[in-house]
């Protein structure tokens, strides 16, 4: 079992944990990088869901996720994400590539989530349709 470190923020509003960096966009937008090809699991889940709600105060936002070199989820970190679905107003999924995009159809497929949810291969188009998701 690997032992997870404590995300860390700092002063621009920006968290960093093991396998991730998230932080809040002067738009409102809240944005996430994975670290590059880096499996990730419930802890890894339930880092981002806490490190999300710090960054908002606890209210739901819209979510930017660059998916291009991000590593695997395993089912219980999607499960994860799907339960906790009030954290976020709308999902943008940044793909690069035909891996990317697979992966990221799959989860949209498999789980089905609550809230807007689309696939962008441009984060200029991804930005602009989540600002119309700004609560």
């Amino acid at each position: 079992m690997s032992e997870h470190r404590t995300p860390t923020s700092d002063a621009r509003g920006e968290i960093t944990g093991e396998k991730f960096r998230i932080w809040l966009r002067p738009d409102g937008v809240v944005e996430i990088a994975w670290a590059p090809h880096v499996p990730s699991g419930l802890e890894d889940a339930r880092a981002v869901i806490t490190a999300m709600s710090e960054l908002t105060g606890g209210r739901a936002a819209p979510l930017l996720v660059h998916t291009t070199d991000a590593g695997p989820q395993d089912r219980a970190a999607r499960m994860e994400f799907i339960r906790r679905q009030e954290v976020v107003a709308a999902v943008a999924l940044v793909v690069g590539n035909p891996l990317s995009r697979m992966m990221a159809t799959f989860f949209i497929n498999v789980s089905r989530p609550d809230v807007p949810i689309r696939l962008f291969e441009d984060e200029v188009a991804a930005v602009a349709w989540l600002r119309g998701h700004l609560v």
